[in-house]
């Protein structure tokens, strides 16, 4: 019979989905998976599991919109730009003198800082840091958890102080974290390396 080879198909499909490591291929096959259940259950007329996968497929099919919204960000706005809006609602606002050190290399990294208005300098990279920008990522995420780097005010400045706590708990409640602070660190170190081949060159 035709609900058979149905059954067959809609059972491998949840399979499958025990068997998918990512999650856009895991909504996919899930969707086929409700799709073949609901004409299994159509055809044999077993409406409890109808109408189950009636209410999943929509749940399902809103997943994948929403991964597909998050990569879509992630593109367009830039791997800074999506680090600084998930941190903003846990950062706790300070104000910061010029001339005053923000960060000194070699002290224990328990908070990154957001810079909201005016601007920081990297004294190892030699680089000016604005509003919008992030400092300070990569002690809290080392494994030495120690400055790598000595920052000062370069102006009157307002921060967002957000703990390695807080930094933590949205790293792990936000997938889109993860890859966009690799490619932030990664134009970091690039920054620095060529700063350094730079200097070497000149002296």
């Amino acid at each position: 019979m035709m609900s058979t080879y149905v059954g067959y198909v809609a059972s491998a499909l949840v399979l499958c989905t025990f068997l998918t490591r990512t999650m856009m291929p895991l909504r996919f096959v899930a969707l086929g998976s409700n799709v073949a259940f609901i004409t299994y259950a159509a055809m044999l007329h077993l409406y409890p599991v109808l109408i189950l996968h009636i209410v999943l497929l929509p749940v399902n099919a809103w997943r994948l919109r929403e991964i597909f919204q998050l990569v879509k960000s992630v593109r367009e706005t830039g791997d800074v730009a999506v680090i600084f809006k998930a941190l903003v609602p846990f950062a706790k606002q300070m104000t910061v003198p010029r001339g005053e050190a923000v960060i000194r290399k070699g002290d224990l990294s328990d908070a990154l800082y957001l810079i909201l208005e005016g601007a920081l300098w990297v004294k190892e990279a030699e680089i000016e840091l604005g509003p919008g920008s992030i400092v300070g990522e990569m002690g809290v995420l080392s494994s030495t958890h120690r400055r790598t780097a000595t920052v000062n005010a370069k102006s009157d400045c307002v921060l967002g102080r957000v703990s390695a706590a807080d930094f933590q708990r949205v790293y792990f409640s936000n997938p889109s974290l993860g890859l966009s602070l690799v490619r932030l660190i990664i134009d970091r170190l690039t920054r620095e390396a060529e700063a350094q081949r730079l200097e070497a060159a000149a002296s």
